[in-house]
């Protein structure tokens, strides 16, 4: 799959319990749900969503971004359910240096149980196999134990901190650097 195929028909990916489709604006009031909630939010930089627009808002964002050859995040779903319960994907990609940004999140109902790992894994594929992605990089704010173990499951590094570098709740809070090359994921 080269690059213009991806951005023409985005590909479905499947997992042993997930089904990750492409972000579409209809996705607004899932993804409120998803960011509605204080605990998902507290590692992020953004506040808690507090009104349906905001998630109407992002659902639009992200899928202008994909519209703009810029990145890809997929909808993550149960098999046979058409409501997103988390997404994962590329939200930044300069393809001509081979480079992307990892970003995921899933709602508190279903964490805990691997969902994320086996998207970061299928989405990781998807980039080094047929994205000719060289690198890809995450930042998880510091104190957020569980998507450091997500990423390290993944086999990325911590290649250091950003001090100070988001602003959450009046804070600023340190952020860590996470990163994988082809290398890496190959062996």
């Amino acid at each position: 799959m080269t690059t213009p195929d991806i951005f023409a028909d985005p590909p479905v990916l499947r997992t042993e319990r997930l089904v990750l489709r492409q972000i579409t604006e209809s996705d607004g009031e899932a993804l409120f749900g998803i960011f509605a909630d204080d605990e998902v939010t507290e590692h992020y930089a953004w506040d808690t969503f507090t009104r349906v627009e905001q998630g109407h808002e992002l659902a639009a964002r992200t899928a202008g971004q994909f519209r703009q050859r810029e990145a890809i995040r997929w909808g993550l779903l149960l098999p046979g359910s058409a409501r997103i319960i988390g997404t994962c994907g590329y939200t930044r990609w300069v393809q001509d240096s081979h480079f992307a940004i990892l970003g995921y999140d899933l709602a508190r109902d279903y964490w805990r149980r691997g969902l994320m790992s086996e998207a970061v894994a299928a989405v990781l594929r998807l980039g080094f196999e047929q994205m000719a992605l060289h690198r890809v990089e995450a930042t998880v704010m510091a104190g957020n134990t569980a998507s450091a173990a997500v990423l390290g499951r993944a086999g990325f590094r911590r290649e250091g901190v950003m001090r100070e570098r988001a602003l959450k709740r009046g804070e600023f809070r340190d952020v860590w650097m996470f990163g994988l090359t082809r290398a890496d994921w190959t062996t």
